[in-house]
């Protein structure tokens, strides 16, 4: 996805507004609960106007299936978005509120922290087996940036550490529960084990607790 957003990048309904400064998709779902932790914490005080819509619908096809008869149903829809656009605007209530509203909106944002890495590319998996082709929730693995949101303190091609917060791969615990989340995830480390970045956006796995990953659980907005 390139370029910049030129419309909707201005606020026109409140005073306060939660800008992307990346492309990404946002699914309804993230839309809609980003908008219920800004209401929520306002008390539903206030005004909050949601600038996005999701008008693309992903199409998912079933496994085992033969070639051919077009694409598959509709399995979710999302919001294109463009580094610049308003995402929600909120009016009507002191800096305070709205600056810690939005806060809490922007961690339901796919996005994961703000150490200025977007995208790592794994190398291999610190203390796994010279047979282990996968990574699993805890392994601190070593990875390459790929991609990067420019002038901050991570840069593309660079080296770093960093540990597995949630994967697509569903995992099963043994009351028969079964978890299994839309991405895979990571949060960048230093050589101590404490995060790079900040914030942590988005739903972390709890098992990082029982790893000692207590600072990266602080900083998450939600533990599964």
């Amino acid at each position: 996805m390139k370029g910049k957003s030129y419309r909707g990048n201005r606020i026109c309904f409140g005073r306060y507004a939660l800008q992307a400064l990346e492309p990404t998709w946002i699914t309804a779902r993230q839309i809609e609960a980003g908008r219920r932790a800004m209401t929520r914490y306002a008390r539903r005080g206030g005004k909050i106007c949601v600038r996005i819509f999701p008008d693309k619908p992903v199409t998912i096809r079933p496994t085992e299936t033969r070639m051919g008869s077009g694409k598959g149903s509709p399995e979710y829809w999302v919001a294109v978005v463009k580094p610049g656009r308003i995402l929600y605007e909120m009016g009507g209530v002191f800096e305070t509120v709205a600056r810690a509203a939005i806060s809490i909106a922007a961690s339901k944002m796919p996005i994961r922290n703000n150490s200025g890495a977007r995208k790592l590319m794994c190398i291999r998996v610190i203390g796994a087996a010279s047979n282990q082709r996968y990574a699993r929730i805890g392994d601190i693995i070593v990875a390459v940036i790929k991609d990067a949101v420019p002038q901050m303190p991570l840069e593309r091609s660079e080296v770093i550490r960093a540990v597995i917060v949630r994967t697509c791969k569903e995992f099963k615990y043994e009351d028969r529960i079964i978890i299994r989340y839309d991405d895979n995830a990571a949060v960048i480390i230093d050589q101590e084990g404490n995060p790079k970045g900040t914030r942590v956006f988005g739903a972390i796995a709890k098992e990082l607790r029982e790893l000692n990953f207590t600072k990266i659980v602080s900083l998450a907005p939600e533990v599964l």
